[in-house]
């Protein structure tokens, strides 16, 4: 990407973030983890850059700053939030001994913005062996919790002891559900009352047509 074009992405996102409250959502949240674009300038594998937006963790960050900035010229802080976790996937994203070094100067500069919250994801996969193995289950979110002293959501393999587990004992403020939604759509009141929960059928998922998107079946369908 050329600095011009890195505006021009920077200003995408401040206009995307005013679209979607346009269009009534009650907030927004920026990805900068996984392989997307800023998880490419943040991982020092991926971002080659020789200018000011490469080679020390400050600059490889700029562009997540600029995009945070930019959003909040538009959304106010208590509707952005930010979702950002050290990963490890294959190939150039295999975390490495600056991978933690990053997470924690981005999580920690995050403080300063008064931002709804930050979405912190646990391992989605197996850490053993690598720099950030000690981050393993709950220990990501013990080890971050002091870091970022605004609102904390802690996310991935997420059930109800332990959701009440990680905010009894102040790793979280709160917990967010994905997948268990899907197959799910009464999660809320199953959890309240202990019910078994359904499982997603991953044949139907990733636009393999309309079946299991809104067919899943309440646990107890509500009278009319």
């Amino acid at each position: 990407m050329t600095e011009g074009e890195i505006r021009q992405t920077v200003a995408d996102y401040a206009r995307a973030a005013r679209n979607a409250m346009e269009a009534g959502f009650d907030g927004v949240q920026i990805l900068a983890n996984y392989l997307y674009l800023l998880a490419q300038f943040l991982n020092r594998t991926t971002n080659c850059r020789t200018d000011g937006y490469g080679g020390g963790i400050e600059n490889r960050a700029r562009i997540l700053f600029e995009v945070i900035e930019a959003v909040l010229d538009v959304v106010e802080p208590s509707k952005v939030g930010v979702k950002i976790s050290p990963m490890h996937e294959g190939g150039p994203f295999a975390a490495n001994e600056d991978t933690l070094p990053m997470a924690e100067y981005a999580i920690r500069e995050l403080n300063g913005y008064g931002l709804s919250h930050l979405l912190l994801m646990g391992n989605t996969t197996d850490f053993t062996g690598t720099p950030i193995e000690h981050l393993m289950g709950d220990a990501m979110f013990r080890h971050f919790r002091p870091i970022f002293r605004g609102t904390l959501i802690a996310n991935v393999e997420m059930d109800a002891e332990r959701g009440n587990s990680l905010v009894e004992q102040g790793f979280a403020d709160m917990v967010a559900f994905g997948r268990p939604y899907i197959a799910n759509p009464d999660l809320v009141e199953r959890l309240a009352t202990g019910a078994p929960l359904a499982v997603i059928d991953w044949s139907t998922v990733y636009a393999s047509g309309p079946q299991g998107y809104s067919d899943y079946p309440a646990i107890r369908m509500a009278k009319i």
